[in-house]
């Protein structure tokens, strides 16, 4: 069923994807100069610290501690986004590695998160999520249980929504996620994915005393709420050497799904996601990671499922949700390096935008978005990272705090 409902989403598209793909290249004078002048500055300063950390070397003559392959960590959480305000709570992040057959070494990280939280504009978030290699790596088991009272926001649909337009919504909702991916290759894994959200508890409130809801009066999907639910096709290439801080390799996730009634949904759409990283290793603990995404859609999408410029991942300039479309693309450069003890930094560099065809983008609407942060490691030995970003972008500075890299 998976299959046959992920190929008709590309093969009926395929011009249409092959166009978006060039996208990225559009505007690649932009995007070079961006990129070099980046690496030129952090790799001048990279090399002026390599120099002095070299100068004062002292033999290390300690003999290597055991891996740990498993433990528990009880987090406090404490973070925010623009668009949940200060949240806080609390966490349980388990981590392993399994023994392979033959005892020739260990699985890479697999990790276990459950998180309860609030935040100030009183929204609560329950959250379990894991990501399993079983032994041998022979599958990938991914998924995600979650509960949400969630309160939004919406500008309107496209890049001419000025903030003025902002008006807050509320909604709960439920939903599962479900991946079962069999490894076909040397770190190539391909399997089905099945996705189910109930939203509910829709409540809309008008822009000001003098103009009603946007999602009122244009009936956008999704304004009374509904049943979001599909099956799709996941096809996966993780070569990275550490799945929560890579240092090397390459991470290539191609996703097709069909929405619809035929699995229990109210909306029916086909969806196509791309998510390309890839990482190197300038020196030790110095990296730098590319990433490129795209998120195309095709049909009835509701409001909270549209693609979006901003959020903690990508662009980090803009909120999540401050400018929705059918389609994204986007593609960022982030340096990351060591501070002291615990502490790291990072530096990071995007461009994307989002658009309904891809004649709709241009300069002129072309999102960009610069920035810097600061890593703790809860883990060092895993690479178990809690990070606060600053980004700027066209419309001002937001700010993150999150757990685990962006990408």
């Amino acid at each position: 069923m998976a299959k046959s409902c992920f190929i008709p989403v590309i093969t009926q598209n395929l011009p249409t994807y092959l166009t978006l793909y060039l996208i990225g290249f559009m505007n690649r004078h932009l995007l070079i100069s961006c990129v070099l002048g980046l690496c030129l500055v952090l790799g001048t300063w990279g090399k002026v610290q390599a120099q002095e950390q070299q100068a004062n070397a002292i033999p290390d003559t300690t003999p290597p501690k055991a891996e740990k392959t498993r433990g528990v960590i009880p987090i406090p959480v404490l973070y925010y986004t623009p668009d949940t305000r200060l949240g806080f709570g609390a966490a349980l992040l388990g981590f392993f590695k399994l023994r392979n057959s033959a005892d020739e070494g260990y699985t890479r990280l697999s990790t276990v998160r459950l998180i309860a939280d609030y935040t100030l504009r009183k929204q609560t978030d329950q959250l379990l999520d894991w990501a399993i290699f079983t032994r041998d790596e022979k599958f990938l088991l991914r998924g995600e249980l979650r509960h949400r009272v969630y309160t939004d926001r919406f500008y309107g649909i496209g890049n001419d929504t000025p903030l003025s337009d902002e008006e807050i919504y509320e909604y709960d909702y439920v939903s599962a996620r479900l991946a079962a991916l069999k490894k076909v290759g040397a770190k190539t894994f391909l399997g089905p994915d099945f996705q189910i959200a109930n939203y509910y508890n829709t409540k809309l409130n008008p822009i000001n005393e003098d103009r009603e809801s946007q999602l009122l009066t244009q009936q956008i999907p999704g304004y009374q709420g509904g049943v979001n639910s599909g099956v799709g096709l996941i096809f996966l290439l993780d070569s990275r050497d550490n799945v929560a801080f890579a240092s090397n390799g390459t991470y290539l996730e191609m996703s097709g799904y069909r929405f619809g009634s035929t699995f229990g949904g109210d909306f029916g759409y086909n969806n196509f996601n791309l998510d390309f990283r890839k990482y190197f290793q300038l020196k030790p603990n110095h990296v730098l990671a590319h990433n490129t995404s795209f998120n195309l859609n095709n049909g009835d999408i509701p409001v909270m499922r549209m693609a979006m410029a901003g959020g903690d991942r990508i662009l980090r300039g803009y909120a999540k949700n401050r400018f929705l479309e059918d389609n994204f693309a986007g593609t960022q450069l982030e340096y990351r390096f060591p501070l002291f003890w615990r502490f790291g930094m990072a530096a990071f560099a995007g461009i994307g935008d989002v658009f309904d065809k891809p004649k709709d983008v241009s300069f002129s609407t072309l999102k960009y978005s610069v920035g810097s942060g600061l890593r703790y490691a809860l883990n060092p030995e895993q690479k178990l990272n809690i990070r606060a970003d600053i980004g700027y972008g066209r419309e001002g500075v937001n700010f993150y705090v999150m757990i685990g890299e962006a990408f």
